[in-house]
């Protein structure tokens, strides 16, 4: 299993520390609750349009919320329908949170807005596509 670190692609600013990488089995997808563990990430296909997607626990990490509040409608949290709502430091759009009742909670990570990194040991972090 992986261990990576994301970055901002337009400013290379720090988005998470180490995460460590669990298997697609791992994650639930009840409604209301946590679909995967803090400080650890799965890729999985989204059977709406066959990509890859990055998904994380919802933590602040180094995201801030995006200025616009439209972005996070719905009842009990965000649905994650309009739109990335989650921003680097700098306000670039990185991710979009999912964490409405009526869903498993998450953020989705945006692959084509972040640079991901492999940490292979303490002295040696590269690029690496998912």
């Amino acid at each position: 299993m992986r261990t990576i670190k994301m970055y901002c692609k337009k400013c290379n600013l720090k988005l998470t520390d180490e995460l460590y990488e669990v298997h697609k089995s791992a994650l639930r997808f009840d409604d209301g609750t946590d679909m995967i563990e803090k400080n650890k990430y799965s890729v999985i296909t989204n059977e709406c349009n066959k990509q890859k997607e990055l998904v994380i626990a919802v933590d602040d990490y180094y995201f801030k919320n995006h200025e616009d509040s439209r972005r996070f409608t719905g009842c009990c949290g965000s649905s994650g329908m309009d739109g990335m709502n989650k921003v680097c430091t700098n306000g670039h759009e990185v991710a979009t949170e999912f964490s409405d009742c009526y869903m498993s909670h998450y953020i989705s990570v945006n692959m084509e807005n972040v640079l991901i990194k492999e940490v292979s040991n303490t002295y040696e972090i590269k690029e690496i596509k998912l």
